[in-house]
């Protein structure tokens, strides 16, 4: 079973070590970014809620959620919309239902946390020619719905 638990000091060089990983890093990019936000968590980039994914006890990956307007220029979407991110660890873990539980999880986190939030929003690409399809199929199972207008993954929650 997976549960989340905040993401704390101890975890830094957990996820620097997992966002260096060339399975992970041709999804999220220059690990140095999210190395930032992580470390200023709790300042700079307090609109972000962090979490470590463990099984058993065992950390097994990262999710996060966000104020999408925080986030991001104003680009049209609503007041109340959250966007997530997630990544599993641990190569070997990869295909195993792991990402669906996941963002399950961070889903009920939001709508626990946040229950005025109106929809959820996921980026699985990176460049339109890098498409994380794995990642979509996820998405997918978690009832998010291609938005071919903003090119972007949604799940709108009844409020």
């Amino acid at each position: 079973m997976l549960v989340l638990r905040n993401l704390g000091d101890e975890d830094v060089v957990l996820m620097k070590k997992w966002l260096e990983q060339e399975f992970i890093s041709k999804w999220f990019g220059d690990a140095s970014d999210w190395l930032l936000e992580i470390e200023h968590r709790n300042d700079e980039f307090n609109f972000i809620k962090h979490f470590i994914v463990e099984k058993d006890g065992v950390p097994v990956g990262f999710c996060q959620y966000y104020d999408w307007n925080k986030a991001m220029d104003d680009d049209g979407e609503p007041e109340g919309t959250c966007g997530i991110d997630y990544m599993i660890g641990e190569e070997s873990l990869l295909g195993k239902g792991y990402g669906k539980n996941i963002v399950r999880l961070i889903c009920d986190k939001v709508i626990e946390n946040r229950p005025d939030t109106v929809q959820i929003i996921a980026d699985p690409s990176v460049e339109e020619e890098k498409i994380n399809i794995p990642s979509i199929k996820v998405l997918e199972a978690n009832e998010f719905q291609y938005d071919p207008k903003t090119e972007l993954y949604k799940k709108q929650l009844n409020v």
